[in-house]
């Protein structure tokens, strides 16, 4: 496998990786510490290339290989105060007193879908719940999002007493649930 190859496939690994921890776009970077995707490709084929990642044919392919020291250090990275202690906010402009934010591109409804009936609030909930229907685990991540305005997967744990991994394969299934019913469309890597 030639570097070129390698980069791409790692590229829409780490594309996969960002979505899983919310954040979604091709364009995303880790808020705090400024690292994009590309970012974390280059710098574990840095690695590689120089020699302070060793792969060993034994062990597995150098791909698995690279794919777990990037996804390690995009959660380290995750997990650095400078990203903990910064704000995020909305690229898109919001009226002044709106308290929702607005969805990102990956996230908007369909060709097919009818849009002032997704807009509307009281009728979006009602699909939301109708959707849960039979999965009382995901209903509880939806209700402490919706009722209690947690937005953080460590705020979401406490309130549900469940570790932060249980949150985030939560989030997992949910999307995955909202795909079904097409509230979300799948993600191109």
């Amino acid at each position: 496998m030639d570097l070129g190859e390698l980069a791409l496939r790692l590229a829409a690994f780490a594309r996969r990786t960002f979505a899983d921890f919310g954040l979604p776009g091709h364009d995303a970077t880790v808020s705090g510490v400024g690292l994009s995707m590309e970012d974390f490709v280059w710098a574990v084929l840095e690695e590689y290339v120089e020699g302070r990642l060793e792969h060993e044919a034994s062990r597995g392919d150098l791909f698995s290989l690279l794919a777990t020291a990037m996804r390690n250090d995009i959660i380290d990275s995750l997990r650095k105060a400078a990203h903990l202690h910064e704000e995020t906010r909305s690229r898109l402009p919001r009226e002044p007193h709106s308290t929702i934010d607005p969805p990102s591109l990956d996230e908007l409804p369909g060709p097919a879908v009818d849009v002032p009936a997704m807009l509307d609030e009281e009728n979006y909930r009602k699909r939301v719940w109708a959707s849960l229907a039979g999965e009382p685990e995901l209903a509880k991540v939806v209700r402490a999002i919706l009722d209690l305005n947690l937005y953080r997967p460590r705020e979401i744990a406490a309130a549900l007493g469940i570790s932060v991994t249980e949150v985030q394969n939560r989030k997992k299934r949910l999307r995955r649930r909202f795909m079904e019913f097409n509230w979300v469309q799948r993600k191109i890597p």
